[in-house]
């Protein structure tokens, strides 16, 4: 699904990490309680249907397109499911969409971040990789400039 998913406290801005208020995002390592109240706040209309693509209603929109995405579901899929849902049930589907989406993705950081030697050894090897790769890219340019090389 390619949706742009759009802030959850305005349908019409984007969702974007560098908003300093926390409620207009999902971190990918929200737990789920923080992840149901974020939802819970997610701005709506007073219509009861959700829909797709209607310029009057950009958080309906929205809040369609991040359960599609999250449900692994197309468009039509998930406006079929979801079009005489009130908000309150609907939120309650979203919620649990995206819990079930992001648990393997927060069960993996947290079993990457508790073997903390095997992190190092990972953290150590690419540093000496981006270094090969860095000092190439110097000596090339410094010989595009002119620059005398060092033996």
């Amino acid at each position: 699904n390619s949706a742009r998913i759009m802030s959850l406290t305005d349908g019409k801005r984007k969702m974007s990490k560098s908003d300093s208020n926390d409620f207009t995002r999902i971190n990918l390592l929200d737990p789920p309680e923080l992840i149901r109240a974020k939802i819970k706040k997610a701005k709506t209309d007073a219509i009861r249907c959700l829909e797709f693509n209607s310029p009057e209603r950009p958080e309906a929109h929205n809040l369609l397109a991040l359960y599609a995405t999250l449900a692994n579901k197309s468009a039509e899929e998930a406006s079929a499911e979801c079009a005489d849902m009130q908000y309150g049930e609907f939120k309650q589907r979203l919620v649990d969409a995206t819990v079930s989406a992001l648990s393997p993705i927060q069960a993996r950081y947290h079993e990457l971040m508790s073997d903390h030697p095997t992190l190092m050894d990972t953290l150590r090897c690419g540093a000496e990789r981006a270094a090969k790769v860095a000092d190439a890219t110097l000596r090339k340019a410094s010989a595009a400039m002119g620059f005398l090389q060092p033996t």
